[in-house]
């Protein structure tokens, strides 16, 4: 699967800082600091999952068990996998990933926050972003082709979908993880669409007549009652 490749490769090609870099106004996306807040703290919800439960040898192998990577095979393959989650949460949001919109600044802080860690973004820096960390959204293609290509169906969850017979209470905690992100992307414009909804409902498991699986937390649909 050279898609696994293709993605390292463009990772290790991506600038590095330099004197010359200009920086980018992306303070003009309509995005306003509540959300920012929102989708900042759910992004670090997900990072601090990652790197307590999901970098770990256990999941690695659990992973290059079951993924077919091709020959290439990296530690940061979970991380690769957990952004295909990511890209497949959007198109099961149906909202877009382009950095010109509020929904495309919440993939930007993940991104930064997996792959540029050293960086840290601000709401009121948004009006300066240098380029050289603009450019980390050109793994978005390659995540993509990853997803396009992977042996799991594109409706479902990736890292959800290994976890959740072997590891069913990290798996629970990801999903969590997963909503959280995604209903503040989901509120961003004040609606929660049909198809939104029906999204959200997939990653609490309230979308099938099993109640024995369901996750109850505070979401959107208590406070709807």
């Amino acid at each position: 699967m050279d898609c696994f490749k293709d993605f390292y490769d463009c990772l290790e090609n991506l600038p590095a800082p330099s004197p010359d870099d200009y920086t980018l106004d992306l303070s003009q996306t309509g995005i306003t600091e509540e959300y920012f807040d929102k989708v900042d703290s759910a992004s670090s919800m997900i990072i601090m999952l990652y790197e307590r439960h999901l970098n770990t040898n256990p999941m690695q192998r659990l992973l290059h068990d079951n993924i077919r990577t091709g020959r290439y095979k990296n530690r940061d393959d979970v991380k690769l996998c957990l952004m295909i989650d990511i890209v497949r949460c959007y198109y099961g949001l149906g909202h877009r990933t382009s950095l010109n919109s509020p929904e495309g600044i919440a993939l930007l802080l993940l991104l930064i926050k997996l792959f540029r860690n050293e960086y840290t973004i601000t709401y009121k820096g948004l009006g300066e972003i240098p380029n050289y960390i603009i450019d980390i959204d050109g793994l978005v293609p390659y995540i993509s082709e990853c997803s396009d290509q992977i042996d799991i169906a594109k409706d479902q969850s990736v890292l959800s979908t290994l976890l959740q017979n072997k590891y069913p209470q990290v798996d629970r905690s990801y999903r969590i993880a997963l909503y959280r992100y995604c209903e503040a992307i989901s509120e961003v414009d004040g609606t929660i669409s049909r198809e939104e909804r029906e999204f959200l409902m997939t990653l609490l498991r309230l979308d099938d007549d099993d109640v024995t699986n369901d996750i109850l937390i505070d979401s959107i649909f208590n406070r709807e009652k």
